[in-house]
């Protein structure tokens, strides 16, 4: 019961982020949400932050550049955007890390069986992830230059499309085959 009640604490408490937006608000809710999170709270930090930080750049620098071509303020904008994003990794994350999620679903056997999907899902990446890093590290005797490291990223990232496309077919068909779909 205390799982099924976090899962939905975590699920209010990441649509009350959304609709938050004053960044003073969404400042002091991080502050307590690292202060509830309990030990190892720099590290839930940190792997929140690491997550979603190229992402945030990149958004922040497009909004700077296209302020700065406009001529237009976006401090603002940016410091709210970057405050919920990062809350919105670190809520996740602390469920992650703390939340059970057999024990939360268990009385929902639907969502049971599309977490089983996800973490197989999850499992096929991880592989697929690790084998690549793998193949670039036996290729080469000196360390990848970062040219070769954003190749080896891409040729990852086509191979991680080709298996979702291809995943993604078996399972639709699988489960149409066995009524899951009403076409």
């Amino acid at each position: 019961m205390r799982h099924r009640l976090a899962l939905w604490a975590w699920l209010a408490a990441v649509v009350a982020t959304t609709l938050v937006h004053e960044p003073v608000v969404l400042a002091v809710a991080m502050a307590l949400v690292l202060l509830g999170s309990g030990r190892g709270r720099g590290r839930l930090l940190w792997r929140a932050t690491r997550a979603v930080a190229p992402v945030l750049l990149l958004l922040s620098a497009g909004y700077l550049v296209l302020a700065w071509w406009q001529e237009r303020p976006v401090v603002d904008y940016l410091l709210l955007l970057n405050l919920r994003v990062v809350l919105l990794a670190l809520l996740t994350a602390w469920a992650v890390r703390d939340i059970d999620l057999d024990r939360a679903l268990a009385a929902y056997p639907a969502a049971r069986r599309w977490l089983a999907i996800v973490r197989s899902q999850v499992t096929v990446f991880r592989r697929l992830a690790t084998e690549y890093r793998a193949a670039v590290q036996s290729r080469s005797t000196l360390p990848p230059t970062l040219r070769q490291r954003y190749r080896a990223g891409a040729a990852l990232g086509l191979a991680a499309l080709d298996k979702a496309m291809y995943n993604s077919e078996a399972l639709t068909q699988g489960m149409r085959s066995r009524g899951a779909l009403d076409d």
